[in-house]
């Protein structure tokens, strides 16, 4: 089924043309270019990049390439170039009217949305951004157009989204724009890799598909080197922030722990696996400043509200398989409230304020265990089973009804599904902490408080009412992993990796394939050595994994 917005070709595409082949004039490319491993060169108009030098002005001798410029359009191209300008308050002079490379290519107007039309605009045509390769331009406008969606609930306007606002101070932050860079190339690397017909979970391709090879034809066709362009910006990336964090200044902290967590958002769109950690052990030496002149904003920033909103959430979550206290990430003489807030609201993952304070507040108890496999003393056990009892008592719907939503199209109902099966989640998460055999949890005991695999199967009843395209749907992936981790039963099992598969051909993060191998070792634990005889925690730190499932 084609996406609204697009309708069938009626010629052959200009590659089969050219060649004289029968062209099936499939959509987003020709399958028989496909293939034969040649480029499909789309049905539209055929635009040719070319490099020009301007031969006046402050960017005489400098090279333009790929430099847009419509038949009637010259004075439109200067009028969005000046637009741009004015919108990065001036950061850069660029050329003035009659500064155009001379041997510029012209083409016809491109038809294209409204929304997608400025971020292509800037990225190619924007004087800050000549001095990028093809590749590199392209990898921004992804970032743009489609990175920035995942990493918010509601991405509005401009000043909606911080990360989408962060794109301008690229130019002067090389840390910054190299990460972005990896981690977009890296993205595209995972989508191109990816069949372009139908799966078994996947009955309609995403939009984001059809888009990729639509905008990527315009610089010659899908990016082959995707793969190998991520791991070079990232290694110019690590390289660039060695020096960032010995020049850290009031004015840059929040860009560079900015830049940080775009690390952890690489990390997470390769694999989930290891790296992330480091990175917020990172971010925590910085965010230490934040509470004392002249690092204090009061009140803070969106930007610094969204960065320590993900960071909160990432350094949460990622204790899921471990229980060892910690340092707190962020000073208690911050205050946590926006920040609870705006994660809530914001982040991806939608996770209610005070379930996510009911989470931190674990971080403090004592553990003096050694390893795993010791007992938790009994005064922590009784902290965690008050900690429990609070969760439990968390009404996700009293909590829906004071709930401010982040944009016009929220939908508090799905809101209320998302809180439910976070609660069910949170419950599960620190449950686990106690041994397998505590009474709290042990369903034999009689005094249980709660029941791991009725929790599973509520997650399980809450995800379904969420499908490819609410807001919400990106928020799945932590409670469904927990589902998956504690459900019995083959049918369970079964849906949760087509849910996780149709997940991930939402998003293309490779962490969703490293949530499925998990759950194959503890499913394969557990029926080697039987559902309660062991904690599936214990399983995954006994093979020395640092997993983040966000």
């Amino acid at each position: 089924m084609l996406p609204s917005d697009l309708t069938l070709p009626t010629k052959a595409c200009h590659n089969c043309r050219k060649r004289r082949w029968k062209c099936d004039r499939s959509l987003p490319v020709c399958h028989k270019c496909m293939s034969s491993g040649a480029e499909c060169l789309g049905y539209g108009k055929l635009f040719v990049w070319n490099q020009g030098v301007a031969s006046r002005g402050k960017m005489m001798g400098k090279t333009f390439e790929s430099k847009l410029k419509t038949k009637q359009g010259g004075e439109t191209t200067r009028k969005a170039v000046k637009s741009k300008e004015n919108q990065l308050s001036q950061q850069s002079e660029g050329p003035r009217n009659g500064e155009l490379p001379e041997n510029t290519v012209e083409v016809e107007e491109i038809p294209r949305q409204q929304t997608n039309d400025m971020a292509l605009s800037t990225t190619l045509i924007d004087p800050l951004y000549q001095d990028l390769s093809p590749n590199s331009r392209y990898y921004l406008y992804h970032f743009v157009t489609q990175i920035c969606m995942d990493l918010v609930i509601y991405d509005g306007g401009p000043g909606h989204n911080p990360f989408r606002d962060l794109v301008p101070a690229t130019t002067a932050f090389p840390t910054l724009l190299h990460i972005i860079l990896a981690g977009s190339a890296h993205h595209v690397f995972n989508i191109s890799r990816d069949p372009i017909t139908p799966s078994t979970y996947q009955p309609e391709k995403r939009p984001c598909l059809v888009q990729y090879y639509q905008a990527v034809s315009r610089f010659g066709g899908p990016m082959k080197t995707s793969y190998a362009d991520a791991l070079l910006a990232k290694q110019q990336a690590l390289s660039f922030m060695a020096k960032s964090v010995a020049s850290v200044t009031p004015a840059n902290i929040d860009v560079i722990l900015a830049a940080i967590l775009m690390f952890i958002n690489y990390d997470l769109i390769e694999s989930g696996r290891d790296k992330w950690r480091v990175h917020i052990e990172g971010a925590r030496e910085l965010i230490a400043r934040l509470d004392t002149p002249p690092y204090l904003q009061e009140p803070m920033s969106k930007l610094r509200l969204a960065v320590l909103a993900d960071f909160l959430v990432f350094f949460v979550i990622g204790a899921t398989f471990t229980f060892a206290t910690s340092r707190v990430l962020i000073p208690e003489s911050i205050d946590l409230d926006p920040i609870l807030k705006y994660a809530e609201t914001n982040n991806y993952l939608s996770l209610p304020g005070p379930l996510l304070r009911i989470m931190v507040e674990s971080f403090k108890l004592d553990d003096t265990r050694e390893d795993a496999s010791e007992d938790i003393p009994v005064h922590v056990q009784d902290e965690i089973g008050e900690l429990l009892k609070a969760a439990l008592d968390f009404d996700p719907a009293d909590w829906v009804a004071t709930f401010e939503p982040a944009g016009p199209i929220d939908n508090l109902d799905h809101r209320l599904h998302i809180a439910s099966a976070h609660r069910a989640a949170v419950c599960i998460y620190l449950a686990r902490a106690l041994p397998y055999t505590n009474p709290l949890i042990d369903p034999n005991s009689g005094s249980a408080l709660l029941n791991l695999t009725d929790l599973a199967d509520e997650i399980l009843h809450q995800v379904s009412y969420l499908k490819p395209g609410d807001t919400l749907y990106k928020s799945i992936s932590w409670p469904l992993f927990l589902a998956g981790a504690e459900c019995e039963g083959v049918a369970r099992r079964v849906w949760i990796m087509d849910k996780l598969d149709e997940f991930y051909e939402l998003l293309y993060w490779g962490y969703v394939h490293t949530a499925k191998k998990i759950l194959e070792i503890i499913w394969s634990c557990k029926d080697k050595y039987g559902a309660n005889t062991s904690c599936w925690i214990s399983d995954i730190k006994e093979l020395g994994y640092e997993i983040l499932i966000a």
